[in-house]
């Protein structure tokens, strides 16, 4: 059975307030987060670590029931701008905004909420005829599926493992328990042939829009997340491909959502023969065994560099060897390196760094305390195993903590 969660309906933007979360219990399905605006935290950001941060706030005997984590997108697995729950309202008296989709997203608008300096109007998005002013403390913490960008502002919280594989639409020839090494996706993401490697082939070099591309003879039609994504960032650092060198066959290689660019760990968007894409471990394992909105029906999950994904299979999947090393207790315990070839990585929590200074306030000591603290619960950790993530044995050690900049 999915997991129970709590769904705040509104109606149309600028209408009817939210109801209260008691009065959307759904008892047999899950639905995206959209989350009491009352509650005292409010989180927004990476659609990877969204389901497991649902079942930490909003099932029964919720962990953290303080927190309103926000989906990434409206409805899975649609990312639409037009439908009036694209819209959330995290606080009560604050504005309506747009819904933040993504890592990217997620960090953007923590910032206008709390970057006084680079973001004085508080707008969120920082332009354009959606942005909205967000001056009620709207967004405490960002949820990240990716790392930091060099610099100053925020702190990157380790939150839970995962890794990162290629989902691929199986046909002829390319059948389940495909595995693929670095320097053989490197070519599929890049277009740049390889000497000596017979599995990726290319009908022509260099690639143009128009090039066949085959794996073991079966072609395929590598995609890649929109550009707000912290899975899509985490991936091509991981292949050393930058988005200018993305090949001319990708389509809408650094689109937002808004503009067409594809929602990730949603299998929908794979919908062809050798469709395949970047895909969160973690993320397919939950859809797999129940926990989260299920899009993987009729595909795959690759191994890389001959590790495994995933164990098992549904409803009780697990993270494979791809994960790296955990402890006899059940922990992760080695920090991922974070260089080239490396696939597993850890998801992070953001608060702006001030949160972690005698000056915070009592409200922003106890959030870190939650998410440095009660995250390492046993409780906790079995929410988020149960969701296909791994629980870190470092959770919360602030020689781990990450500095990032305001975006």
């Amino acid at each position: 059975m999915a997991a129970l969660t709590m769904k705040l309906n509104k109606a149309v933007i600028g209408g009817l307030v939210a109801l209260t979360a008691t009065a959307g219990l759904i008892g047999t399905s899950i639905s995206p987060a959209a989350a009491d605006p009352t509650r005292p935290y409010a989180a927004a950001g990476s659609d990877t670590i969204q389901d497991v941060w649902n079942g930490l706030t909003n099932d029964f005997g919720a962990v953290v029931p303080s927190v309103a984590s926000w989906n990434a997108f409206p409805n899975p697995p649609a990312a639409d701008t037009t439908v009036s729950n694209a819209y959330i309202q995290t606080k009560t008296g604050g504005n309506w905004f747009i819904r933040p989709s993504g890592s990217g997203e997620g960090v953007k608008a923590l910032s206008a909420v709390w970057d006084n300096t680079g973001h004085p109007s508080h707008q969120y998005p920082f332009s354009g005829t959606t942005a909205a002013v967000l001056n009620h403390e709207d967004v405490d913490f960002a949820r990240s599926s990716g790392g930091p960008t060099a610099g100053t502002g925020l702190k990157y919280l380790p939150f839970a493992r995962d890794a990162v594989a290629v989902a691929y639409n199986t046909e002829t020839g390319l059948g389940v328990g495909l595995n693929l090494t670095t320097a053989q996706i490197t070519e599929l993401y890049s277009g740049v042939d390889a000497t000596g490697d017979p599995v990726v082939q290319f009908s022509e070099q260099p690639a143009t829009a128009s090039t066949v591309v085959t794996v073991n003879g079966a072609v395929v039609h590598p995609k890649i997340p929109q550009n707000g994504s912290g899975t899509r960032k985490f991936f091509l650092g991981a292949i050393n491909v930058t988005t200018a060198q993305l090949a001319p066959y990708i389509p809408v290689p650094n689109n937002t959502v808004a503009a067409g660019g594809l929602p990730e760990n949603d299998g929908t968007q794979i919908p062809n023969d050798g469709d395949l894409i970047p895909f969160s471990a973690a993320q397919w394992i939950s859809q797999q065994n129940g926990k989260a909105f299920d899009t993987t029906s009729g595909l795959a999950l690759s191994s890389i560099n001959g590790s495994a994904p995933t164990s098992g299979s549904a409803p009780s999947m697990v993270a494979g060897a791809l994960f790296g090393h955990k402890t006899l207790g059940g922990d992760y315990d080695v920090v991922p390196t974070g260089t080239v070839g490396t696939f597993n990585r850890d998801t992070f929590n953001i608060v702006p760094s001030t949160f972690l200074l005698g000056s915070a306030t009592a409200k922003q000591s106890a959030l870190v305390n939650i998410l440095g603290g009660t995250l390492g619960g046993a409780g906790a950790k079995s929410v988020i195993r149960a969701f296909g993530f791994g629980s870190l044995s470092y959770l919360g050690n602030s020689a781990n903590f990450l500095d990032g900049a305001f975006s």
